[in-house]
């Protein structure tokens, strides 16, 4: 047989599991382990200056605790009760004692249990030594001093810049205007006539371009087919002959620098070139001695030379 629960039992039982839920989600967001069976301490301070529950007890740097409870008791008027938890595995010798410290740089609390050599132990609920860290507090100070000199720094910098900003404003306010006044006739040029001959223009192009798409289409074909055939072209072999061609033309303008060769010879010698210029002269000297006495060098008859004109 079936054990059938009321609705009012399965809501109560429901609301039961949730505040228990709730319970245990609180106090692991506290930091309190509620099933890890932690052996609890006391420590008394003067003062513990933003120390909060759930922070963290080290031992070495290696959390092994937490803080569970801080609170004023009547038996220590003078004295701040901070409750601890630590884990039942770490044995604390009777002359430890524990450190309030400024635990990274955004200056949260932390507790440091630092263990001493004695053969006994303390046993739980008892009186832990405490002390706080020399300069804590100092240092707390100094750096609220440093913060509020930053923000005056600050302060006056942004002071300095609205007065700067304040001055060219005095300063050019004619040319805000100006530039003011010209933004104004600008935009009252463009009337709703001249915006809807711009729109019609644009919307002209628009159609121009959706008319000539086959034209576009037709060039980047083009383009696609010269990119091909230069991609199938042997421009490696025509670069190479290229290369080839230039090396050897370098290999014979060397050997001219170099005075190797007829040809360097007919660059590079004085004398043949003196030779030349003077048989250049001797045969413009002969042409116009021929021009003007073609009889000395060419004889013609047409019954033949006379004996006396063969003796002379």
């Amino acid at each position: 047989m079936k054990l059938r629960l009321s609705r009012e039992v399965k809501i109560g039982l429901f609301a039961l599991v949730m505040i228990v839920c709730l319970y245990l989600g609180v106090n692991y967001l506290k930091g309190r382990e509620i099933f890890s069976g932690d052996r609890f301490y006391y420590a008394l301070f003067d003062q513990t200056n933003g120390l909060q529950t759930s922070a963290p007890l080290l031992l070495r740097g290696v959390k092994v605790g937490s803080v569970t409870d801080i609170y004023l008791d009547g038996a220590h008027p003078d004295k701040v009760v901070v409750k601890v938890g630590i884990k039942k595995s770490v044995d604390i010798p009777s002359d430890s004692h524990l450190v309030l410290f400024a635990n990274g740089l955004m200056g949260d609390k932390a507790i440091e249990l630092v263990l001493g050599s004695s053969g006994s132990y303390f046993e739980r609920g008892v009186i832990i030594p405490s002390q706080i860290a020399s300069g804590l507090f100092e240092s707390a100070s100094t750096n609220i001093e440093e913060l509020v000199a930053e923000a005056k720094a600050v302060m006056h910098s942004l002071e300095n810049t609205s007065t700067t900003l304040g001055n060219v404003l005095d300063r050019n306010a004619d040319a805000f205007t100006g530039i003011i006044n010209n933004v104004e006739s600008l935009t009252g040029q463009l009337s709703d006539a001249k915006i809807d001959a711009m729109l019609g223009d644009l919307e002209s192009f628009t159609a121009m371009l959706r008319n000539n798409a086959d034209r576009f289409d037709s060039i980047v074909g083009n383009l696609d087919q010269v990119t091909g055939s230069l991609a199938e072209a042997d421009l490696r072999g025509t670069v190479d002959s290229l290369g080839a061609s230039i090396a050897h033309l370098n290999r014979v303008l060397a050997a001219v620098s170099e005075g190797d060769g007829t040809a360097a010879r007919l660059i590079g010698d004085p004398a043949l070139y003196d030779s030349l210029t003077v048989a250049t002269g001797n045969l413009a000297t002969l042409l116009e001695d021929l021009k003007a006495n073609p009889k000395r060098y060419v004889h013609f008859s047409l019954f033949g030379r006379s004996e006396r004109r063969q003796r002379q």
